[in-house]
Order: C-alpha cells, then sequence, then structure tokens
C-alpha cells in the first residue's frame, strides 16, 4: 500500500515452491498520514492472526517486516500453486451481479445463500462471525469484493484477507479523520455469533495496543481505548 494503496505482485523464487504474495508497504516520510498506513498494515496482519487463534476461521497467511522506515505487508496468495498452478475463486459481488442483484450486506448474502443451498451451514456461520468481528474492529470497508469463495458442490469459503480498522485511514491519502470507535450491539438472534466475535475482537484491540511494530504512541493508546469500549458494551445487555 504505497500511501494511496497501490498493490504489487512479487515472486519469491528462494520459496520452496514459487509463490506469488501479495505486498503492500507504507511510505518511508514520518507524517501521521504515513505512520497511520504502516500501523494499520500490523493490524491487519494481527486481525488475521486473530481470527485463526480465536474463532478458528481460515484466514490468508502474512506476515510483517520493517526496514528502511517502511512497513512491509506480506500475504501468500491462496489462489495460486506453485509456479503456474491456481485455483478457481468468485467474489460475492460477482456471484451476486450474476444471480441476485441484492443490495444487502453479508449477512443477508449469508442466508440467501444458505437458504438456496449454495452454502453448507458452518460457512454461513464463519460469515456471520467475519462481519460482526469486521464491524468491531472498525473495518468499515467489507465490500462485496472482499468476500470471496472457492467453488465446487457448494461454495466454500476462501480464506479471509484484506481485514483491517479502515475506519482510521487516512482521508484523501493524508488526513486523520476525527472518528470515534461506537461499537453496536447486536439484534437477539445475532447475540451468539456477535459475543464470539466481540471477544476475538477484544484480543485484536489489546494485542494491537501492546504491539511495538505499531509506532505511534497515539495509535496504541486509540487500539487500549477502544479494547475498554468493546469489553463494557461485550457486557452490557442486549436489547429485546
Amino acid at each position: 500500500m504505497t500511501q494511496g494503496g497501490a498493490e504489487l505482485l512479487v515472486l519469491e523464487p528462494t520459496l520452496a515452491r514459487l509463490s506469488v504474495e501479495l505486498l503492500k508497504f507504507s511510505g518511508d516520510d514520518d507524517s501521521p498520514g504515513t505512520r497511520r498506513w504502516s500501523n494499520l498494515l500490523v493490524c491487519e496482519h494481527l486481525a488475521l492472526e486473530t481470527l485463526l487463534r480465536e474463532l478458528g476461521l481460515t484466514a490468508a497467511t502474512s506476515r510483517i517486516l520493517q526496514a528502511g522506515g517502511r512497513t512491509f505487508y506480506e500475504s501468500i496468495r491462496f489462489d495460486r500453486h506453485g509456479a503456474r498452478g491456481r485455483s478457481g475463486v468468485c467474489t460475492r459481488k460477482a456471484i451476486n451481479g450474476a444471480l441476485y442483484g441484492m443490495t444487502g450486506n453479508w449477512l443477508e448474502a449469508a442466508d440467501r445463500l444458505l437458504a438456496d443451498g449454495l452454502l453448507v451451514a458452518w460457512n454461513a456461520k464463519a460469515i456471520r462471525l467475519i462481519w460482526h468481528f469486521g464491524r468491531l474492529i472498525a473495518n468499515n470497508d467489507m465490500h462485496d469484493g472482499n468476500l470471496a469463495f472457492r467453488a465446487g458442490p457448494t461454495l466454500t469459503l476462501a480464506p479471509v484477507s484484506d481485514m483491517l480498522p479502515m475506519q482510521y485511514a487516512p482521508a484523501r491519502g493524508v488526513e486523520l479523520p476525527p472518528v470515534r470507535y461506537q461499537p453496536s450491539r447486536p439484534l437477539p438472534e445475532q447475540e451468539d455469533d456477535w459475543q464470539a466475535a466481540a471477544g476475538a475482537a477484544l484480543v485484536f484491540w489489546q494485542h494491537a495496543a501492546a504491539d511495538n511494530r505499531i509506532s505511534s504512541d497515539d495509535y496504541r493508546r486509540l487500539c487500549a481505548d477502544n479494547a475498554e469500549i468493546l469489553s463494557a458494551r461485550k457486557g452490557s445487555v442486549a436489547p429485546t
């Protein structure tokens, strides 16, 4: 992510099997906008680790490298295998355009695909967990291109990727938006999934607050504050 969000595909021929990786990187200056992108790339890595460890969901394998004043984010492409192999992957955007033309969010998409027999129950639940988790880590950019599936007799959810607190992304690349973290309570029928996702999101904020790869003290404090806010909201009573 080069200050404006550019992404590059790079090859690492030194790997045992040639892999294609998605590389994002911050700028190398010390401006607030550049530091924020650096912080967000670390958060993206932490979010994927949290989904795997706390919720048992399959996420893209990633790592963070920091050198030359930049933060580099690498994620192994789950749809590439060796030098020429690849797996077919389709997004919810493509499925929706071909079959439905729906305008709803990921929760409604999961329900519809499940009802039509295109998705098994566990994958529908996984989508619900991912949606709540994303909302609770302030990801306001969960568009339909970020929900992907592998084809088969039924659709299988592809590993989660591109999951980070985009609410805090610099506006127009440079200005830091004055936004507040206000996690909402779920509807009663969403309570179990929300609680599970909230527990994972709480771990995410706590880890981000303690991670020294996040260079900005104010952003780590923001993460710590968000952890406290979510902890209080998690313990509140759901509406009836």
